[in-house]
C-alpha cells in the first residue's frame, strides 16, 4: 500500500466522523452560552470522531450488505461497470490498478454523501431530548437552569458587570441584557456580551458600596473579557406574556 493511497483512505474513513462531530457542535449552539472550544489533543474529541466515523461506515456497509442479500434472493440485479462497494476496495489494503475514472468518481461521491448525511443527522440529533439530557449539564454547568429558561423564551438575564477600570475608590460598571456568555473549563465566566446596557460608577463611601448613575446614551452592544472584569452578577427576569 503506497503512502498516498493510505493517507487518502484514512482521511476518507475519518471524514464522516469529523462531519458528525462538527454537526453536533453546530447543533448544540444556543442563544445564551457559547460552545466551549475543544481542548487540544482531547481524548473525548478523538473518541467521538472515531466512534461517529465507525458508526457511519457501519451503516454504509449495512446498506451494501442488505443490497447483496436482496440480490441473492432473486431481486432485480443491475450490472454496473464499476465496483459500487467502496469497502471492498479499502479492505484490499492497496490501490486497485484497474479502477476507472468513473469508479474513482463514485468512491468520492459516496464519501461526500456519507459525510454530508452524517453531519446533518448529528446536527439534528444534538437538539433531541435524550442527547441534551446528557450534554446540557456538561455544556452549561451551573448556568443550566438559567439557560433552559432563556431558551424557552420565558425569561431574560440582566447582567451587572463591575470592571477593573477604576480610580480613587470608584469603578466603572455596566448593566444590560446578557446576549452571550462563554464559560471556561472551570465553569467560570470567560466572556460576556451585554446589549442595551447603561454605564454607572460604583464607589466606596464610608465602607459602603454606592451606585452613581451617569448621563449618556444607551450602549447598544459591549463585550467584556474576564481580565477586564472584577465581578459579575446575574438577575433572571420573567418576560411578560404577550
Amino acid at each position: 500500500m503506497t503512502f498516498g493511497y493510505a493517507l487518502l483512505g484514512a482521511l476518507l474513513l475519518l471524514l464522516p466522523g469529523f462531519a458528525g462531530y462538527y454537526g453536533t457542535r453546530l447543533g448544540e449552539a444556543g442563544d445564551l452560552v457559547s460552545p466551549r472550544p475543544d481542548r487540544p489533543n482531547s481524548n473525548q474529541t478523538i473518541f467521538l470522531v472515531v466512534f461517529i466515523a465507525l458508526l457511519a461506515h457501519t451503516v454504509g456497509a449495512l446498506v451494501f450488505g442488505v443490497n447483496e442479500v436482496i440480490a441473492s434472493y432473486g431481486g432485480r440485479v443491475v450490472t454496473l461497470p464499476i465496483e459500487p462497494n467502496p469497502y471492498r476496495i479499502l479492505w484490499r489494503a492497496k490501490a486497485p490498478g484497474g479502477l476507472s475514472g468513473a469508479g474513482f468518481a463514485w468512491e468520492l461521491i459516496y464519501s461526500l454523501m456519507l459525510t454530508v448525511g452524517t453531519g446533518l443527522i448529528f446536527q439534528k440529533l444534538a437538539h433531541r431530548n435524550p442527547v441534551t439530557t446528557v450534554t446540557a449539564p456538561l455544556r452549561f454547568g451551573w448556568l443550566l437552569p438559567i439557560a433552559r429558561q432563556v431558551e424557552a423564551g420565558s425569561h431574560v438575564v440582566i447582567g451587572y458587570v463591575l470592571t477593573t477600570m477604576g480610580h480613587d475608590g470608584a469603578w466603572i460598571a455596566y448593566e444590560g441584557i446578557v446576549r452571550r456568555l462563554a464559560l471556561n473549563d472551570d465553569d467560570a465566566i470567560e466572556m460576556i456580551v451585554l446589549e442595551q446596557c447603561d454605564r454607572f460608577v460604583v464607589r466606596l463611601v464610608d465602607g459602603k458600596v454606592e451606585r452613581v448613575d451617569t448621563e449618556g446614551q444607551t450602549i447598544e452592544l459591549i463585550q467584556l473579557r474576564n481580565d477586564q472584569v472584577a465581578n459579575y452578577a446575574l438577575e433572571v427576569l420573567e418576560v411578560a406574556a404577550t
